[in-house]
């Protein structure tokens, strides 16, 4: 079966949308009301969706004022067309190394009503001193690193461990072999995800890395390799290979998945839900919508850059770079390719807040359900109250940014 929903142009989910880039002239009250009709017909259908409606609700709530914080321009592998370096954004940065100054930034995070922070790279884990720093003013997040070294068990935020393949695919897109190493690390850290990044060389071995991280006991999803604007122009001018990260990719070889892989991609991902429901974490709502070819965001023809995503830098969603400055830059990850972008957490992120968008039948809404739970299994510990159903207050206008969202309902 193929999960289709209707995607509106120029749209990012009901009332919590930042105004200032999606037209929001459709969004008259009767549409409103038409809207809250079909949702109450969904859930009197189905009442066991009631509850499930309500959680998403407040994960909505979660991950509204979320920051991302690139710790550091540091890290100990090579990853092919890496998203972070393969681009010029992080050389726009100087890293800061005073740690007062990383505990004030945190501090006033905090106090300015952050609800969720994202910590990224290049590697979290080479500065966990700003990880401890900001887990002692920010209630909620999750740390994105390649897994190969420990972070310590007292800060309390969920982590993703980025994997890439086999241990032979892991040695040649990443520059070391280094799987097995990380799920090591972390077998029976209930803080931990993995998350397999798919791209054009590594899709045939999907099934037999799900059952890698099954055997250690680890939750995982799936990622979508998602090419830089510089790697992208690389191969369309058949660029000579360096010894950095872009040491094996040509035109005609390369980590670009096309609509023929995607379609691979997603069968055999949907293979890996329905064979190990107790440790892959990923809908197939989500798979269906992220291996279409068009991609997920609509893209403004003059600029290039997507409309309708919530990574966009917002007064509910910045970035701070290195140097502790907040980013410029369109979006969290400035480097990638809007087009082409299928970044997991993005995307999860985006979707959350396009409910719109899945409300043409009841499938497509419990589809959308879906994909908020995958987000908050990917996002949240598992003894957060909010996964036991605790209400979680709105979040408050971000101190001088402007109303530019209104509050979720």
């Amino acid at each position: 079966m193929t999960f289709q929903v209707r995607m509106q142009p120029g749209l990012v989910v009901d009332e919590t949308v930042p105004t200032e880039t999606v037209d929001l002239s459709f969004r008259t009250a009767p549409s409103r009301l038409a809207s809250a009709r079909k949702i109450e017909s969904y859930l009197a259908k189905d009442p066991a969706l009631r509850p499930r409606y309500a959680r998403a609700k407040s994960f909505r709530r979660v991950s509204k004022y979320s920051n991302n914080y690139d710790l550091t321009a540091r890290c100990n592998l090579f990853c092919e067309g890496c998203f972070f370096f393969e681009g010029d954004q992080q050389n726009r940065a100087i890293e800061e190394h005073d740690s007062a100054k990383w505990r004030a930034l945190f501090e006033a995070e905090a106090k300015r009503g952050v609800t969720f922070a994202n910590f990224v790279g290049a590697e979290p884990s080479l500065a966990q001193d700003r990880l401890a720093a900001a887990h002692d003013y920010l209630t909620r997040g999750v740390i994105f690193t390649n897994g190969t070294i420990k972070i310590d068990r007292a800060i309390r935020f969920a982590i993703q461990i980025s994997i890439w393949g086999d241990e032979a695919s892991t040695k040649e897109l990443r520059g070391g072999s280094v799987l097995h190493k990380a799920l090591k690390n972390y077998r029976g850290d209930p803080r931990v995800g993995a998350l397999f990044t798919i791209n054009a060389k590594n899709i045939d071995q999907i099934s037999a890395v799900t059952r890698i991280v099954a055997d250690y006991g680890i939750k995982l999803s799936y990622n979508y390799f998602s090419p830089t604007d510089r790697y992208l122009r690389k191969l369309a001018q058949n660029v000579p290979n360096d010894d950095a990260f872009f040491r094996l990719s040509s035109r005609d070889d390369n980590l670009i998945l096309t609509p023929d892989a995607l379609d691979r991609v997603r069968d055999q991902i949907d293979d890996m839900i329905d064979i190990y429901p107790d440790v892959v974490v990923h809908s197939h709502a989500f798979n269906h919508i992220m291996t279409e070819p068009e991609g997920i965001y609509d893209i403004d023809p003059e600029t290039q850059i997507a409309i309708n995503c919530s990574a966009k830098h917002s007064p509910w969603h910045q970035t701070y770079r290195v140097d502790l400055q907040m980013s410029d830059a369109k979006c969290c990850s400035p480097n990638t390719n809007c087009r082409h972008c299928r970044l997991s957490g993005t995307s999860l992120s985006s979707l959350m807040f396009r409910l719109e968008d899945f409300l043409d039948s009841q499938e497509t809404f419990t589809g959308w359900l879906d994909i908020c739970d995958q987000w908050a299994a990917s996002h949240l510990l598992d003894d957060d109250p909010v996964l036991l159903g605790a209400d979680v207050p709105d979040a408050r206008i971000p101190a001088g940014r402007g109303d530019r969202r209104q509050a979720v309902g």
